[in-house]
């Protein structure tokens, strides 16, 4: 990534942004409208695609400005990228430990129109006194979990604020190695626009190489089919490596627009509605109090730390209520 910083001061600019300070206009606007009114480029607005736009989880027409530039000028969460060697599942069971956790579970209705809550399942009803609500911002847009009484107006509005761009991983695996030596992740002029390899850092017999695509990217191979998409996807990658001959031994395709459990991949903010992260995240009648990427601040959102921080926060506003 340094190297490629140094080499392109184009793509260096969407990982600095070292912008002039130049405000968003008044109602905001979409990022790409923005970054065009302040003078970026083609080259640079195909960077910003490519790279802060597909992690972010959309195209750039549903952005908003504002919610970016808070996002640019926070350094809370620190700089680069970090892996778990290990997995998420170190993580998860570290936090699982001694818990009760019932899985496939489905939550159908939250009923909040007592003084606790009561949650219906398609295997049971749990009741509490508090509830945190850490369905994906898919799932709460789709109505398939039924709030009882419906959400007040605001939280409403805060649902409405944001979107749920559409995100596919693409995971192939190679008998061989596939990347140059000591290189972890490439950017592509094509779809999927990022790739990287789970298998750096482990010393194991097959390759694995993963493409993340959102927005439109991912709306374009999800089009062609699963087949199609992988295929589209592999053809990316041969030419991104001059690799016309090169084959899996297995490809998979993660779908998260399908899955009715998350009906998408992470929360954008769309343009003039900034303030809707803050606005969910708020608790309503001290019963039900809400955690997850969608929650977090603008710059912490549509991360894992930003979900894992939401939680902490979530949790710690649950206990504090006066009984």
């Amino acid at each position: 990534m340094a190297d490629a910083r140094r080499l392109y001061p184009d793509f260096d600019l969407t990982r600095s942004w070292a912008l002039p300070d130049i405000p968003v206009l008044p109602g905001d606007e979409s990022l790409g409208d923005y970054l065009r009114r302040i003078g970026f480029t083609d080259a640079q607005l195909s960077y910003t695609r490519r790279s802060y736009a597909n992690a972010a989880g959309d195209d750039m027409r549903f952005i908003s400005a504002q919610a970016c530039r808070e996002d640019w000028a926070d350094r809370s969460a620190g700089e680069g990228d970090f892996r778990i060697l290990d997995g998420y599942d170190a993580l998860l069971n570290a936090l699982a430990d001694g818990l009760d956790i019932r899985l496939n579970t489905a939550v159908e209705r939250v009923d909040w129109s007592g003084a606790g809550v009561r949650v219906e399942t398609d295997r049971g009803a749990f009741e509490a006194a508090r509830a945190i609500i850490t369905l994906p911002l898919g799932v709460l847009q789709s109505g398939a979990v039924r709030f009882d009484p419906p959400l007040p107006a605001d939280k409403q509005a805060a649902l409405a604020g944001l979107r749920m761009g559409p995100a596919i991983k693409l995971i192939y695996c190679f008998d061989d190695p596939v990347l140059p030596p000591g290189v972890l992740a490439l950017y592509s002029a094509g779809a999927p626009p990022m790739w990287w390899s789970p298998s750096f850092g482990h010393d194991a017999p097959q390759t694995v190489i993963t493409a993340f695509a959102t927005g439109d990217y991912a709306r374009d191979l999800l089009a062609r089919g699963e087949a199609g998409a992988l295929e589209a996807a592999l053809a990316t990658l041969r030419g991104e490596l001059g690799r016309p001959d090169l084959q899996p031994r297995a490809a998979h395709l993660v779908n998260w627009v399908d899955d009715p459990f998350a009906r998408g991949g992470y929360s954008v903010v769309m343009p003039g509605r900034a303030g809707a992260r803050a606005a969910l995240a708020q608790p309503v009648g001290n019963r039900l109090f809400w955690a997850g990427e969608a929650t977090a601040s603008n710059p912490w959102g549509a991360t894992v730390h930003g979900a894992y921080a939401s939680g902490r926060r979530a949790a710690a506003e649950a206990l504090t209520v006066r009984a």
